[in-house]
């Protein structure tokens, strides 16, 4: 009976452990990591600590109901964060959206962060970047946005043209974040089969990989504003990997400096993801025509960099989209981490989902939108 009642009480310790981090991940969304970067931890982890508590509640169901409380009550305030990570809509099927109208204002935007088109062969697949192709091909999307983008002048490795060649998406705006010998060129792309009628590059005074870009084009009558963004990336590194591997369980020798610098590497990333995030904000707000916002935020929906820039705006996974929004298939698991967002009182969104197709380590998502019309 002792033993029971004192598994018991650590049970009850390690709910209210549990609580106290559900409720904690809570406020990530409004606390920028630049000067609260422990918070940005529990944010990423609000899925596990949100299972934990599910666990917890079940288990005091069965065995002291009214401990099972505690955990129900935090999960009820946060409820409505669910729907960030799954949709329990039944899944839409893309050919009901079909515009009938002559003058069809339905467009689709794909956004795909591609991994440079697998140039170092990370698959082992040399089909890879043609699987890519393929898929964009597949698509038809009227906007397409890539994150990772490259392209080279030899013929060597040809993206550019051949995107130019099999999707409708004809206009171009590139940006870049680095060249090697004026013919590899690295960056972000957006493409259209609008017009584009002005274009941008949002600055990031510390960060020299990861840009983020505007493309103006015309639809119709109106004029909108894309945004492509590749906010901060943690830039893990083999080692660090293998460390996670090792905490996973996957491998048995443990480095123990190694857990300090993926932390380090983490919060680095936390603090320039937040910086980058008030100045997206600020031009977003500043933006004289209706927006859409794609690309690889690098955090998921329970993080300040997510919360800000999605503000006053529509989340096109929660309003059309189904099951899981997962879109990273690196080694941490369920990160929905790529989005399309839109201004409600322009557009509406008919469709949505995931790609699953694993030739990067992103899935593409894809959304068909309807712009309303004027007022």
């Amino acid at each position: 009976m002792f033993k029971r009642e004192f598994l018991l009480r650590i049970l009850f310790i390690l709910n209210l452990i549990a609580v106290a981090g559900l409720g904690t991940s809570y406020l990530a969304l409004f606390l920028s990591p630049e000067h609260f970067w422990m918070f940005a931890f529990m944010g990423l982890a609000y899925p596990i600590l949100l299972i934990f508590n599910i666990i917890f509640v079940c288990f005091w169901i069965f065995v002291r109901w009214k401990r099972a409380l505690f955990s129900g009550i935090i999960i009820l305030i946060g409820l409505s964060k669910i729907n960030d990570l799954y949709q329990w809509r039944s899944k839409v099927d893309e050919s009901s959206t079909e515009n009938t109208q002559a003058e069809d204002s339905t467009f689709k935007v794909l956004s795909y962060n591609v991994r440079l088109f697998d140039l170092y062969n990370w698959t082992e697949n040399k089909q890879t970047r043609n699987n890519i192709m393929d898929l964009i091909q597949d698509a038809k999307a009227d906007i397409l946005c890539l994150q990772e983008f490259f392209y080279e002048d030899t013929g060597v490795f040809n993206t550019l043209d051949t995107l130019k060649q099999i999707q409708r998406a004809k206009y171009v705006h590139i940006e870049h974040s680095a060249h090697v010998k004026n013919v590899n060129h690295w960056g972000i792309a957006t493409f259209s089969s609008y017009p584009i009628v002005g274009k941008g590059l949002i600055v990031f005074r510390d960060s020299s990989d990861n840009i983020s870009m505007f493309t103006d084009v015309k639809i119709l009558e109106d004029t909108v504003r894309i945004y492509n963004l590749h906010l901060e990336s943690i830039r893990f590194r083999r080692e660090d990997y293998k460390v996670l591997q090792n905490i996973t369980g996957v491998e048995d020798n443990t480095n123990l400096d190694g857990p300090q610098k993926i932390i380090s590497r983490m919060r680095r990333a936390f603090i320039r993801r937040a910086r980058q995030t008030d100045i997206i904000r600020k031009h977003i707000a500043d933006s004289p025509f209706p927006v859409i916002v794609t690309g690889d935020f690098n955090d998921t929906p329970n993080s300040y960099a997510y919360h800000q820039i999605s503000n006053g705006l529509k989340d096109a996974f929660r309003t059309s989209g189904s099951g899981l929004g997962s879109t990273y298939i690196g080694k941490i698991p369920f990160l929905r981490i790529d989005y399309i967002l839109y201004n409600p009182q322009a557009f509406e969104s008919l469709f949505f989902k995931v790609i699953r197709e694993k030739y990067s380590d992103h899935y593409p998502v894809l959304s068909k939108l309807k712009l309303k019309p004027r007022l």
